[in-house]
């Protein structure tokens, strides 16, 4: 399977493909996952491609896509290339996938390619975290490229990240009273779904509520909200304030449950979670129903009325549960918050409503003491996320009015279920999507062939930190010799036969101090024994260091 080709792809891209980025865990379900799950389904039915460009660090990974592929096109061939000749898969489709943000590395790693061949694609996940920041810290001083893309998610989360660009610049222009940088494109594309997978059984939403509520023991009469996604009060949202009010709600609507889909990352979690609604909302009925269990994704939301996700979090970027809500015509409450700014469109805003915004705030100096302990490593990513979380308040009093609303109004949430439902259809189904993808590639492919018509793009060489060790360490040296200079068979080898001398060099190899890494040494004996002067540098230096060679 592992091949290389120079097919033509009607989608002209190479991907990084590992399963730690693509394949979705049933256990631990995760939001980047998910969305690398859905994207790479995408891809395969909609890209036009047969033949499919990835890098992998094993065969297992490229053996797991390939059997996706097949899944999709009976036809397909994957041309599989291992991570050390990343720049030749991506030479041979002009752009290459990476499955985070980390642009300002790869570009360093592509200059021995030149950096005009390929385009390097990121994508924006999470954003808060040390590492995720001291990246978008580097682009202003790695060799990124203004046909390099990083795309982003929703508006927030571009100028989240011009943001961390124009603070990095500043400190540029008064440390080094530097006048130029060059920024990758920073495209907005969402994220998607694949609305079928959402639509109810012969598009008769009442008769799924039904059979999906006796399946999962809801009284057919209940007002069901429904709560989906990682059950995590550190890297999620912290759901208290907001329990605190359905427990209130359920006083005066006796019918209100809540119906909690979803899986928390341990047991402590887990147990805050469920202790926590006790505590919080002891009278409120809810129904519990594993994220693990995914035979059920599409049911709790054909049984649910309302869909509730409040997000008050720096981790979530997008945040995919409101477009599956909507993709199920579930009308949606969410936090005015990062992605959901985008995705859920309400009554003030547009004729056709999916739902409410519930307004957000924080206290300037946020985040401060978790930045400088972050700064220092001396406190893991989920408990400064975590806290940051507390001092970030959702407006109870509206979220308050807004479910009363719905709760109320059944027409109101058949209307916003339905507009949900059309604006998935409109804006977000997986293959509208891909071929925003598809624009992006061409557009970037065009900024990177007018910069090599112009010669503004650097021929390969490598990072001026990491040179051959010839020239970064000559100073450590007595003498370096000239690649071309003429050496001298010596000691043993000297008049010998080549047949001699093979055997010689051979049985020397066989040695454990000198053969526990031939490659480069001993990799063509035959040519060691003949010719010393064709040889590279490392080989021409062990037979100096044998004493078989001489200037």
């Amino acid at each position: 399977m592992l091949l290389h080709s120079s097919t033509k792809h009607p989608f002209p891209l190479a991907i990084l493909l590992s399963l730690n980025a693509y394949a979705q865990s049933i256990k631990q379900p995760i939001g980047r996952l998910s969305a690398g799950e859905g994207w790479l389904e995408a891809y395969l039915r909609f890209s036009g491609n047969q033949d499919h460009c990835l890098v992998v660090p094993s065969n297992k990974d490229a053996s797991w896509f390939h059997e996706k592929a097949c899944k999709f096109n009976a036809k397909a061939n994957t041309h599989a290339f291992h991570l050390a000749q990343w720049g030749q898969a991506a030479n041979k489709s002009g752009a290459f996938l990476l499955p985070g943000p980390g642009i300002d590395e790869w570009a360093w790693k592509r200059m021995p390619w030149g950096d005009g061949q390929a385009s390097l694609i990121g994508l924006v996940h999470t954003l808060c975290s040390r590492n995720v920041q001291w990246g978008l810290g580097q682009f202003m001083s790695s060799p990124v490229r203004n046909w390099d893309a990083l795309i982003c998610t929703s508006h927030a989360s571009r100028s989240v990240v011009e943001g961390f660009l124009n603070r990095q610049e500043y400190w540029y222009r008064k440390r080094f009273d530097a006048k130029k940088f060059e920024r990758p494109q920073l495209p907005i594309i969402p994220l998607g779904v694949h609305p079928e997978v959402w639509a109810p059984p012969e598009n008769d939403l009442a008769k799924a509520r039904t059979k999906s509520r006796e399946e999962l023991r809801i009284p057919q009469d209940a007002l069901v909200v429904l709560l989906a996604g990682r059950l995590d009060a550190l890297t999620k949202n912290h759901p208290g304030a907001s329990f605190k009010m359905l427990g209130e709600l359920q006083q005066r609507f006796s019918k209100l449950r809540v119906l909690i889909y979803g899986e928390a990352p341990n047991e402590i979690q887990h147990d805050l979670w469920e202790k926590g609604i006790e505590v919080a909302a002891p009278g409120l009925p809810v129904h519990w129903i594993p994220g693990s269990e995914r035979k059920w994704s599409a049911a709790v939301r054909w049984a649910a009325d309302i869909f509730l996700s409040l997000s008050d979090n720096p981790q979530e970027t997008f945040g995919i549960t409101p477009l599956e809500a909507m993709a199920a015509s579930l009308p949606c409450v969410v936090s005015d918050w990062d992605g959901y700014r985008d995705t859920v469109i309400q009554p003030n805003e547009s004729s056709q409503p999916c739902g409410f915004r519930i307004a957000t705030s924080f206290v300037e100096g946020l985040g401060k003491q978790q930045a400088h302990k972050m700064l220092q490593q001396c406190i893991n990513y989920d408990q400064a996320v975590g806290q940051i979380s507390q001092g970030i308040a959702i407006d109870i009093p509206s979220l308050r009015k807004n479910l009363i609303q719905l709760l109320e109004e059944e027409s109101l949430r058949k209307s916003m279920g339905q507009n949900g439902r059309a604006r998935i259809l409109e804006k977000y189904s997986w293959k509208i999507i891909i071929s925003q993808w598809q624009e992006l590639i061409q557009e970037l492919a065009s900024i990177r062939n007018h910069a090599i018509n112009q010669g503004s793009n650097l021929a390969p060489q490598m990072p001026s930190w990491l040179p051959s060790t010839d020239e970064s360490f000559e100073p450590f040296v007595s003498e370096k010799l000239d690649m071309n200079r003429r050496l001298y068979w010596s000691g043993e080898l000297q008049g010998l036969t080549s047949a001699r001398r093979e055997e010689l060099i051979r049985n020397r190899l066989l040695e454990p101090l000198e053969g526990w890494s031939s490659d480069g040494v001993g990799s063509s004996i035959e040519a060691m024994a003949n010719d010393p002067q064709k040889l590279p540098a490392r080989a021409k230096g062990w037979l100096i260091k044998q004493g078989w060679l001489q200037k």
